[in-house]
């Protein structure tokens, strides 16, 4: 049972699984830090997670916004999008402070399918926000632009980066899981598996490279799926990861990798203004990994310190693994180097930290 002498705050996720995600792991980590204890929700909570169910929308809204239980909270937070509304007006109407991560920004064609009034509340809930984080640099001004904020709004860029991220695991062993032979090098891709974010580059790219192996880790993967990738002409070096693995164990396993991809041809406004709000992205460099990327402004830090290639056609991706390959331990220190250097995320941490404790201490 909980001390009830300790400070608690409600955090709001649109899905339980992204408890776990890197800034939400750093966004936890400062509350605690600071001395507070955390409840979360989620629409998908089940005895697994530790959360309590929560329903998006006004109907949960109306027959739970007034209970006595939010009264114990010493502030909300919440991620986006359908989480802040019913963040925004519990800390309105238990008059609490509200700290929003805005994880997604869901405008362009990105906007969803939501109602306007939907929507409407929502930039009003981000607009309440005492503080909102963003992933990256590039999005302070896509945030400022959607939610309609005042200048004097504070934004602080955490990264899709773990704070302590995981080691390495047994190189030997995951390659020889995945069946990875002596003269072969790996080209990962991790995440979403569909013709946005390059999938179609990395399985052609087995065709023009015949000592490379793609190795995928998918957030799902159907039966359908798994049928077609058999019958490819280069399926014996293709390898799929059948089960979702934990944020953690997907950047374990990254390690063992050459190669990473972080592609974004989806042109809805956030994902050409990925950066370091890439998850993937942060995974492969952490790790000491050097990735090929999609052309766009936030990612020309990469060439800045050589540890990843900008590229948009399959000539230029092949191109581009070779060049990696022919100066591989060069990029792979560099990728080091970038984390260090560029993500930063110790530093950005105790950024985030200490704008937090201001906050909360107001």
């Amino acid at each position: 049972m909980k001390n009830q002498a300790t400070p608690t705050i409600a955090h709001f996720l649109l899905h339980s699984v992204l408890s776990d995600s890197p800034p939400n792991h750093a966004l936890k980590l400062a509350y605690k830090d600071l001395g507070y204890s955390v409840d979360e929700y989620s629409q998908d909570a089940d005895s697994s997670t530790n959360h309590t169910g929560v329903s998006f929308g006004f109907r949960w809204l109306v027959k739970n916004i007034w209970r006595s239980h939010w009264r114990r909270y010493s502030a909300f937070s919440c991620t986006s999008e359908d989480p802040v509304p019913l963040a925004g007006i519990l800390a309105f109407v238990w008059r609490k402070l509200l700290i929003f991560l805005a994880d997604e920004i869901k405008s362009g064609t990105y906007r969803g399918d939501r109602p306007e009034r939907w929507k409407q509340l929502c930039r009003w809930a981000m607009r309440r926000a005492t503080i909102t984080i963003v992933n990256d640099d590039s999005r302070i001004k896509l945030q400022q632009e959607y939610a309609q904020l005042s200048s004097s709004h504070t934004v602080v860029v955490y990264p899709g980066c773990f704070i302590d991220p995981p080691k390495s695991g047994d190189a030997n062993e995951l390659r020889k899981g995945w069946g990875v032979k002596k003269n072969e090098k790996v080209v990962c891709f991790s995440g979403a598996c569909n013709l946005t974010t390059g999938i179609d580059l990395a399985l052609d790219a087995l065709n023009a490279n015949d000592n490379i192996r793609v190795v995928t880790q998918p957030l799902s993967i159907t039966d359908m799926d798994q049928f077609f990738l058999d019958r490819l002409n280069y399926s014996d070096r293709l390898y799929v990861q059948k089960e979702r693995l934990t944020w953690r164990d997907a950047w374990a396993s990254a390690g063992a990798a050459d190669i990473g991809v972080a592609f974004y041809r989806n042109q809805a406004p956030q994902f050409q203004n990925m950066g370091v709000s890439s998850n993937r992205l942060c995974m492969f460099l952490a790790m000491g990994v050097p990735v090929i990327v999609n052309k766009q402004p936030s990612f020309d830090f990469l060439h800045e310190f050589e540890c990843g290639i900008q590229v948009e056609t399959q000539e230029e991706f092949d191109k581009a693994i070779k060049t990696i390959l022919d100066n591989l331990d060069v990029y792979k220190k560099n990728a080091l180097r970038c984390t260090k250097e560029y993500i930063n995320t110790k530093g950005r941490y105790e950024t985030l930290h200490a704008q937090i404790k201001s906050c909360l201490e107001a």
